[in-house]
């Protein structure tokens, strides 16, 4: 996949694209990334989803319609037992990663089936979307990984060059999708006295030894305390230390 040149409106969206990656929000992947992704490979509907095939389902996905409508939704292993989609994946070509360990190919669907298989039902996936194109990033736990889907409801079908494309964009999508989740588990900033508080309370110190320790009045002390719950959102001393220094069985029990 070399030999490729790109004209100024496609380095300008990978440009972007890389550019929006390094952005952690609060979405899966920033909603900016998808779009233009989606105006890249000039795909009518987007998808981006995480898939479990140890206990069948697809627990989120991220989607962006022909209409320009985005959403997201999931299944519950539960309710994954319905869903037809499921009953026969082992035996179709969307199981290729996980039957063949290749996680890092780019995929079409006419990879695997022609266009006349897909119209008849016989592969693809039930519905409008004709054409097709796959990335897959791995997970970090066994049976589960990700997948950003473009699609097209009929015409052409992707070129060698969008697929060379995404293969660019694959690692920029991975890291930005980790980075996000970091992001979201790292707790609230809190100032160098209310980590000094939280040393002291993580150490199994009362509140009135925080406050001889660090020449306070208790009741000072007690206003830290509730600032920080409030700013960590929880309710405890054990669950304060938990959000800043992360789970321990090696400290003093916190009531």
């Amino acid at each position: 996949m070399s030999g490729f040149t790109l004209d100024a409106r496609q380095t300008a969206l990978l440009a972007d694209i890389t550019a929006a990656c390094s952005v952690a929000g609060e979405d899966a992947l920033p909603w900016e990334v998808l779009v233009q992704v989606q105006r890249l490979l000039h795909a009518e509907a987007i998808e981006f989803g995480g898939f479990d095939t140890l206990l069948p389902h697809v627990w989120f996905q991220q989607n962006i319609e022909p209409t320009g409508e985005m959403w997201y939704n999931g299944e519950t292993p539960t309710e994954a037992l319905d869903n037809s989609f499921w009953a026969t994946y082992w035996d179709r070509c969307c199981s290729y990663p996980d039957r063949s360990g290749d996680f890092e190919s780019v995929t079409l669907l006419s990879d695997f089936v022609n266009l006349a298989s897909v119209r008849s039902g016989g592969e693809g996936r039930g519905r409008e979307y004709e054409r097709e194109i796959i990335a897959c990033l791995p997970g970090r736990t066994p049976g589960r990984h990700l997948r950003l889907i473009c699609l097209r409801q009929r015409g052409s079908d992707f070129t060698e060059r969008e697929r060379f494309f995404l293969s660019l964009l694959r690692p920029h999508l991975e890291r930005a999708f980790w980075r996000g989740i970091q992001a979201r588990q790292e707790p609230p900033t809190l100032t160098r006295r209310q980590l000094q508080v939280m040393r002291m309370v993580q150490a199994g110190l009362t509140n009135l030894q925080i406050a001889n320790r660090m020449e306070l009045s208790h009741g000072t002390v007690r206003t830290h305390l509730n600032t920080i719950y409030a700013r960590l959102q929880v309710t405890s001393r054990t669950a304060a230390v938990q959000k800043v220094f992360g789970p321990s069985d090696g400290w003093p029990y916190l009531s």
